[in-house]
């Protein structure tokens, strides 16, 4: 009995070894496919991908592969029939969703995209990417605005997808709210920090921020926020004034005694002293990780070389001859950045609701 039972338990783990052995083999097949994909090699990649799920017909990610090379070879009807019996899969997850909202919208059904995002997020309330994708269908309409509520609504739900704040600064740098425009590019700096659309992000800043800082008669002005009440130092007793408003009073003090000449120089000392003023006064109404940050930076000595970062591409030549300059401070920033990025999770986050 005892050597029945033992040659019993030793058939067990083979079968049980055999089986991971098919699964790692499926695991390096896809691996392999999605190299042919990325080299635009399909036909082979959709070979190596059947013979994956011969190994393994249980892993999700090599249907997903496979629908996903037809998206690529514009076969969307092909994609979604792939796609579609995924969505009862235990592991389902939202780049299922996606996938089909894209290959609708592709196919000119917007309808439909948004119809499967929407599903999307009712199972993955807090996903980023169907957020972005539905935001970018409607924006496809015209509807901005809409798009933008969208794109926020994602920022809100998954702080760690940049691409919500890439488009929402964009839009919101065109409107009469550019404080919010501004914000949301710095931390999409802060969360994709290498990329072509970061050098976009940054001359957008400069630009924003110059619209935000207009110079007349010799004189700076502010148009960050039209939420924001104009008012006199000094008369806020016993009521919270809108955060809006209480930027504007401490970026009056930012620019106090700072030449009416725009460039990445002056920008630098304004924030500065924007900082100072909001962290005696205003840091106790309004959390904010930007600020934070700012502080963080500030007790590194590396708030200048950060700001001469992200306005870059707003003044090239000026950020050039600045490097050339500090090129040991610039090099000693960039390493401690590397270790040192904005921090965002669900807790530690900054929207434009969050004071609401």
């Amino acid at each position: 009995m005892k050597k029945y039972l033992l040659a019993i338990f030793i058939v067990g783990l083979i079968i049980q070894a055999y089986a991971q052995e098919n699964k790692d083999k499926a695991i390096e097949l896809k691996n392999r496919a999605i190299e042919l994909m990325d080299n635009g090699e399909f036909e082979e990649s959709l070979k190596l991908l059947e013979e994956a799920k011969q190994q393994d017909n249980s892993n999700i990610n090599i249907p997903y592969e496979t629908a996903f090379a037809y998206q690529l070879m514009k076969k969307y009807d092909m994609a979604i029939e792939i796609a579609k019996p995924l969505l009862k899969h235990a592991d389902v997850n939202d780049q299922v969703y996606q996938l089909i909202g894209n290959c609708y919208d592709l196919m000119g059904d917007k309808g439909k995209a948004i119809k499967y995002y929407d599903k999307g997020l009712k199972k993955f309330p807090n996903s980023g990417k169907l957020y972005l994708e539905k935001g970018v269908v409607i924006a496809s309409q015209n509807n901005w605005m809409e798009a933008l509520d969208i794109w926020e609504q994602g920022i809100i739900a998954d702080p760690l997808h940049s691409s919500n704040y890439y488009y929402a600064s964009q839009v919101l740098s065109q409107t009469n709210e550019k404080i919010w425009g501004i914000y949301y590019g710095e931390m999409f700096i802060n969360l994709e920090s290498n990329s072509a659309r970061t050098n976009q992000i940054s001359e957008l800043l400069f630009n924003t921020y110059q619209q935000c800082l207009p110079i007349n008669n010799n004189n700076w002005g502010l148009d960050f926020s039209r939420k924001a009440t104009n008012i006199v130092l000094g008369s806020i007793k016993d009521f919270k004034l809108s955060f809006e408003t209480v930027h504007n009073l401490a970026m009056e003090q930012g620019y106090k005694n700072v030449s009416a000449d725009f460039n990445i120089q002056n920008l630098v000392k304004i924030r500065r002293q924007f900082l100072i003023k909001w962290n005696e006064d205003y840091a106790n109404q309004y959390s904010n990780l930007i600020f934070d940050y700012h502080n963080l930076l500030i007790q590194n000595e590396f708030f200048d070389a950060y700001y001469y970062w992200i306005f870059k591409e707003g003044r090239k030549d000026e950020f050039d001859s600045w490097v050339i300059a500090n090129n040991k401070l610039f090099d000693d920033f960039t390493s401690w950045f590397n270790e040192n990025k904005m921090f965002f999770n669900d807790r530690n986050k900054t929207n434009r609701y969050s004071y609401k």
